[in-house]
């Protein structure tokens, strides 16, 4: 089991989905390779595939970027 640590970012449970404040309780699932409430079922569906981010917007693609 992976220490617990207070998130640093708000994002989304790959676990249960949910989402994550800053400073709630988390930690790094070994199995899913991804960040999860600490309270959440060790059995975790895997996450989704995580999206591409343009490296010149930084938004997800396709982006406006991509019409050049």
């Amino acid at each position: 089991m992976s220490a617990v640590f207070p998130a640093r970012y708000a994002s989304k449970c790959a676990g249960c989905g949910e989402r994550i404040t800053v400073d709630e309780p988390v930690r790094f699932d070994d199995e899913i390779g991804a960040v999860v409430h600490d309270d959440c079922d060790d059995a975790a569906p895997a996450p989704q595939r995580p999206a591409v981010v343009c490296t010149t917007c930084w938004l997800t693609k396709p982006c406006e970027c991509d019409a050049d």
